[in-house]
């Protein structure tokens, strides 16, 4: 297996994570618990992935938001936080285990009428939804992203915007013999994107990369 390749100089993530404003006690307790309970506990975008994401749906206050790859609802609970009150949040998760975590840590606190868990697969859910969705988070089945573009922008409202995560895929999307699903998915995510003259997005290194995607005008 190809070894990650490092993003930043040693020590940067480290400081940044010690200047960015903590997690809720509640974010925490979520976070220690999808620790104990789960293998893949990385699935948390963390704490400055979440700070990020909260700070552009304070600017953007979307009213409908749509997640795929709800996981343990880390996400979907920090991004209720910065919404107006009359916004609705639908996440969609495939692991029965990890939707019944998020609903429970959505039940105990002050935005569970504010998220909707759907479980099954994410694409026979999307098929199901009605848009337009003001702000979408693809964060789920990595190495079918490219088959979630479509279906995705056409759900888009005329000022949406689709957040990709994990389009870095720990920096093996720059070594094209790397074929393992999760690397040869995201980087044909990532030339679909590039090669779609109806869109506009932009790249970002926070965290595992975090692409931002928007019809032109």
């Amino acid at each position: 297996m190809p070894a990650p390749i490092p993003l930043t100089a040693p020590g940067v993530e480290e400081y940044i994570l010690e200047h960015t404003t903590p997690d809720t006690e509640e974010l925490l307790e979520l976070a220690e618990e999808t620790i104990q309970r789960s293998d893949r506990p990385h699935m948390m975008v963390g704490p400055v992935e979440a700070r990020f994401l909260q700070f552009l749906l304070f600017a953007h206050q979307p009213k409908r938001v749509l997640e795929i790859g709800t996981f343990t609802g880390y996400s979907a609970l920090s991004m209720a936080k910065v919404l107006p009150g009359d916004a609705r949040i639908t996440t969609c998760e495939l692991d029965e285990e990890y939707a019944a975590i998020a609903r429970k840590h959505i039940a105990a606190g002050p935005y569970h009428d504010r998220i909707d868990v759907r479980t099954g697969p994410a694409l026979e859910t999307i098929g199901l939804l009605d848009g337009p969705y003001d702000f979408i988070l693809l964060d789920a089945d990595q190495p079918h992203f490219p088959d979630y573009l479509d279906p995705l922008v056409a759900l888009l409202s005329e000022r949406g915007i689709l957040a990709a995560d994990n389009t870095l895929w720990s920096g093996s999307v720059l070594d094209r013999t790397d074929d393992r699903p999760g690397a040869e998915g995201m980087r044909r995510f990532n030339d679909l994107v590039t090669a779609r003259t109806d869109l506009e997005s932009v790249l970002l290194s926070v965290r595992d990369g975090l692409r931002l995607i928007r019809r032109k005008p």
